[in-house]
């Protein structure tokens, strides 16, 4: 990467996250680093793509750094898991407008940043399951991907408020409180044995929602969901009559299901008509929410 490079994602870093990246003009950023704005777009085709670069570079950084905290920690593992998140939460909210708030922006649906996105994310979700690990042994390998999940999950919701609740929280205290739910959960899980709701495959759709990967993961799981219905219906405790009616709907979703452009419409209509049967409205709804996720 040549210095000039390396000056504009300076530069759009810093202004970004003063000034937020709707209200940053290549103009500025061009002035900011002493540049014609014609050299900006010599190395970033749009605004979009200096933001990729500049999301890449701060979460490049953020890992360079956790990884050397890591590496100088002489605590527990528990404690170093603490100085962790502590040193999460200050980077996040020094870099809140490019590390949290872009997905406020229009950029989540740039093919560029979901790409980058994506590959961020299992970073991410690998770095947390090392963490829990190391802290708590292979005793939560039964149940590891729901609490790694749920680590997840109570790090966003307590990220956001200490950035947005008027009265601040500690974040060593946050940080505190949160490994000793993490304690509390995994004894409890641990004692009574909880073998967990989520596998690899939760993993693996977070982290290519969106990809052509995950899209042939959705076409396998819809056929996985609708084989259930189908199961489901073949033991079902109503009437034969009855029976036959929904079988017949079934069979309608399932040759629509098979078009090159199934109608959405009529998927919703015949799911909402298959819902009525409380036997069949888990998975009738899991099944819908998969196939019109768009």
């Amino acid at each position: 990467m040549s210095a000039t490079k390396q000056d504009i994602i300076r530069s759009a870093s810093k202004m970004f996250n003063e000034k937020g990246f709707l209200a940053t003009s290549i103009q500025e950023i061009a002035q900011d680093c002493s540049i014609a704005k014609g050299s900006v777009y010599k190395y970033f085709p749009s605004k979009e793509d200096l933001l990729c670069a500049v999301f890449d570079e701060c979460q490049t950084v953020y890992f360079d750094q956790a990884e050397r905290l890591k590496k100088t920690e002489i605590g527990t593992p528990k404690e170093s898991l603490v100085n962790q998140i502590v040193f999460r939460f200050q980077y996040f909210i020094e870099y809140r407008h490019i590390m949290v708030n872009f997905i406020d922006l229009p950029i989540t649906q740039y093919e560029t940043f979901r790409s980058l996105r994506s590959h961020v994310r299992a970073r991410m979700m690998d770095w947390h399951r090392s963490w829990l690990l190391e802290v708590y042994s292979e005793r939560i390998e039964p149940f590891l991907w729901d609490l790694i999940f749920i680590y997840r999950a109570i790090i966003k919701d307590y990220l956001q408020r200490i950035i947005n609740e008027v009265k601040s929280l500690s974040i060593e205290d946050t940080a505190w409180f949160i490994v000793d739910k993490l304690d509390a959960l995994v004894e409890h899980m641990t004692r009574s044995g909880s073998k967990g709701l989520l596998g690899r495959s939760a993993y693996d759709k977070f982290i290519l929602s969106g990809s052509d990967d995950w899209n042939n993961e959705k076409e396998r799981l819809a056929e996985e969901m609708f084989s259930r219905v189908v199961a489901l219906l073949e033991t079902w405790p109503g009437g034969t009559a009855r029976r036959k009616e929904l079988q017949e709907i079934v069979q309608l979703l399932g040759a629509e299901m098979t078009q090159a452009q199934p109608r959405k419409s009529l998927i919703q209509a015949l799911c909402a008509y298959l819902e009525q049967e409380q036997e069949l409205r888990s998975s009738v709804i899991q099944f819908k929410q998969i196939v019109l996720e768009e």
